[in-house]
């Protein structure tokens, strides 16, 4: 190769380079982990933060210091998490170059923020997991209508045969008022002669019972399945909600608790939302509460209200609690405990932005062995229209 008779300086070159790179270029010295040069665009990145222990993550800080001191080898596409300006979470997509210069060693850190792309993904992820949601919607919603009409109509031929029961019922207990006048007290089914008059009736109307709540149960699906199909935002009473929510789950919660208290605040205003969205939020929270009890005697609370203008649900368990540790990644998508028993680590995620998107905000106070209490706070519309 013909070098240019021109003296060339490689090193004023190689500045030139790093100072004009597209991307924010960072080089550090490996042992004493100290930065050797940044680029302009880095330095606008970094903005008025120190150093790169300003914006990430304490742990996941240390990490970083540890790969730039023992990095022999091309790392690519690596990312980290950052704290980003308006203090949320950012995400850095970033690929490290040593570079062995004969006692020395430096490395070259190269990044971009990628929080964007991701949000970006997220969202048509969201989208498209919406309409595939949608679509399995219509498909569950034409087999719950189906099902529906048929246990409704042997909900009603039992019910109209209970109340023939019954009526057969007045006329047999006469019979049984005379024998046991000629004969005295005997056993019926089990059951004293003079106590049958209010145990018999009592039975039959349990049953009734039963067999509405079953009706109801139902429609309380069908009415969550044909919610979710709608799309836009309407009003929503947060107390009707709860109150379907538990229904739904009733033998869920039977399993986990025989200490379950339900208090509601009458009269909520009404919040803006998604029906079927803040089911799903409650049913995450409630089945994550439920979960945490280590025996069926601890306990879940449930109430509602307002405070600081805004309406909130609040369910409080006294299960097992969350470490101090695992507390700061509670938020984090595909962070769980439970991937063993079929955990996603998607549910506290997805509840958080469902919750955001209503113009909200979830606070959790837990501690280990000291059970959680989670409240999620709703914006509420007034009267006239306004929140």
């Amino acid at each position: 190769m013909k070098v240019s008779q021109r003296e060339t300086n490689i090193g004023e070159i190689f500045s030139k380079f790093i100072e004009f790179y597209i991307e924010p270029l960072v080089i550090f010295e490996t042992e004493r982990y100290e930065i050797l040069y940044i680029n302009e665009k880095a330095k606008d990145f970094l903005g008025n933060a120190a150093s790169f222990s300003d914006i990430f993550r304490q742990e996941e800080y240390f990490n970083f210091v540890k790969l730039i001191r023992n990095c022999y080898s091309i790392e690519e596409k690596r990312v980290i998490t950052f704290d980003k300006k308006n203090g949320k979470k950012g995400i850095l997509l970033f690929n490290l170059y040593p570079i062995a210069c004969g006692d020395h060693r430096v490395v070259i850190f190269t990044f971009k923020d990628i929080t964007k792309k991701i949000k970006e993904k997220e969202e048509k992820r969201k989208k498209n997991a919406q309409l595939i949601f949608q679509d399995k919607l219509k498909s569950i919603d034409l087999v719950t209508s189906s099902i529906s009409h048929e246990i409704n109509n042997i909900c009603n031929f039992m019910v109209n045969n209970l109340k023939i029961t019954f009526q057969a019922w007045n006329d047999v207990f006469q019979l049984i008022r005379e024998y046991e006048e000629e004969n005295g007290e005997f056993i019926i089914g089990g059951i004293q002669s003079s106590e049958i008059a209010s145990i018999i009736p009592k039975l039959m109307v349990s049953l009734i019972d039963g067999i509405n709540r079953i009706s109801d149960t139902i429609d309380d699906f069908k009415k969550y399945i044909r919610e979710g199909l709608k799309s836009g935002f309407s009003l929503i009473d947060v107390n009707e909600t709860v109150r379907r929510v538990v229904n739904i789950l009733n033998h869920h919660i039977f399993l986990y608790t025989e200490n379950f208290n339900v208090r509601l605040q009458e009269s909520l205003p009404k919040i803006r939302g998604n029906i079927q969205k803040l089911e799903q939020v409650i049913i995450n929270l409630l089945t994550n509460a439920l979960q945490s009890l280590s025996e069926r005697c601890k306990g879940i609370y449930i109430s509602t209200g307002i405070e600081d203008e805004r309406v909130y649900i609040e369910i409080k368990d006294e299960g097992v609690g969350i470490p101090s540790n695992i507390m700061p990644y509670i938020f984090e998508p595909f962070f769980s405990t439970k991937y063993a028993t079929g955990g996603s680590g998607l549910g506290l995620y997805l509840s958080k932005a469902i919750i955001e998107e209503f113009g909200g905000e979830i606070i959790i106070d837990s501690g280990e062995n000291k059970g959680t209490i989670i409240k999620v706070y709703l914006p509420y519309e007034s009267e006239n229209g306004k929140f």
